[in-house]
């Protein structure tokens, strides 16, 4: 898994630009990140916006195919599903930008958003006691940012650790369905869909209750 897709899929770059400079990084809020990049998700991501933003999480997920993203280096992120094949979950969109994101720019469910936007737009990279070693920041987009700011490294440290945690076990669960799915398959049983996908991640109920047994 590379550096660029750990944190955002899609025609994403890194600006090599270096040093802990980048701790001063401002966002200025124009909202740009929110509109030119898609974020993948986790069950964990999924549970946290469904609770912090009310929205049911059939609302808030986006399938994309693999045409439409940069996956190299990382097939186990794909879910197989019945109604697209493989695509990866990603945060929904709406008239070109986060569905999440108000007429003021603004994030409607920033407290519960996802462990790549909390990290957004650092690359950070830690050496084994734990210190900062290097930190990039994350093209991609065109970002009207300014400086000022003193953000933490402890912070940063302990955000990359929760998103690589989560992506993790998410990956666990994702090759546990596709597991399933391919029984499923050699079984000649119908495959199941989105829905009860979420609901194998425990984050939606059921549609057909008896698809999953």
């Amino acid at each position: 898994m590379g550096e660029v897709l750990a944190v955002f899929w899609g025609r994403v770059g890194l600006s090599m630009a270096s040093g802990l400079g980048h701790l001063g990084f401002r966002c200025t809020g124009c909202g740009n990140c929110c509109r030119e990049l898609r974020v993948p998700l986790t069950s964990a991501d999924l549970r946290r916006l469904t609770a912090g933003s009310g929205l049911p999480a059939e609302c808030l997920v986006d399938w994309l195919d693999p045409e439409a993203v940069n996956m190299t280096g990382e097939p186990e992120s794909f879910v197989r599903l019945s109604e697209r094949g493989r695509v990866l979950m990603t945060l929904a969109q709406r008239e070109g930008a986060c569905r999440l994101l108000d007429e003021a720019n603004r994030c409607t469910a920033y407290m519960a958003r996802p462990a790549n936007c909390r990290l957004f737009p650092f690359a950070p990279e830690f050496g084994r006691r734990g210190g900062l070693r290097r930190l990039r920041l994350l093209g991609g987009t065109q970002c009207d940012s300014g400086t000022g700011e003193k953000h933490d490294p402890h912070a940063l440290r302990v955000a990359d650790r929760l998103r690589w945690d989560e992506h993790r076990a998410y990956l666990v669960e994702v090759e546990a369905w596709n597991r399933s799915q391919r029984h499923r398959e050699r079984l000649r049983h119908p495959l199941l869909g989105a829905g009860e996908f979420l609901h194998f991640l425990g984050v939606a109920q059921a549609r057909e209750p008896h698809a999953l047994t």
